[in-house]
């Protein structure tokens, strides 16, 4: 069977370990194709079997996810005073959810007191409300790191302004 002669799996959400496990597989065919019985030539067999599986890792390739999630927007709601919301680009894994002190937020200095994801949503919430004025929040990787749903990092950023909703 041909690669292209399968269906599309649609949107894979466990792009990386498909990934890794192909890998593998294709890494033990590359072996074997590679070196003959006793010494002996390569069959025309492993010579297919090996352009099978290159085209196989081409196609899955294409697949793959590799997009890095970036905050859209930072955000304080006039209706929430308590929370800043960090609005990414596409949607985060629920299940890796950062420490709180993985959060800095300055000028209004305020300790986060939970950290919530709800997909491209980031939720900070603080013990007492903000008020009007500038506040910055910066993150910063830690033990348990902000992730997209297809494994792929977010990555730290340095304090940056909040859009600050309270007037």
């Amino acid at each position: 069977m041909r690669v292209s002669t399968l269906s599309s799996p649609g949107l894979l959400s466990m792009g990386i370990k498909l990934r890794t496990e192909a890998a593998k597989a294709i890494s033990a065919v590359e072996i074997s194709a590679g070196r003959g019985h006793a010494g002996a030539a390569k069959s025309p067999h492993a010579f297919q079997l090996n352009a099978f599986f290159t085209e196989c890792a081409a196609a899955v390739a294409s697949f793959i996810e590799t997009t890095v999630p970036v905050v859209a927007a930072k955000s304080i709601a006039a209706s929430n005073p308590k929370r800043i919301v960090l609005t990414y680009g596409e949607g985060l894994d629920p299940k890796s959810v950062p420490a709180v002190g993985d959060f800095a937020i300055t000028t209004q200095a305020k300790a986060v007191t939970k950290v919530t994801i709800d997909g491209p949503f980031v939720y900070l919430d603080v013990a007492t409300p903000f008020v009007a004025g500038a506040v910055n929040v910066a993150y910063t990787q830690g033990a348990i790191k902000l992730k997209d749903v297809s494994g792929n990092l977010a990555a730290s950023f340095t304090a940056a302004a909040v859009t600050n909703g309270i007037v």
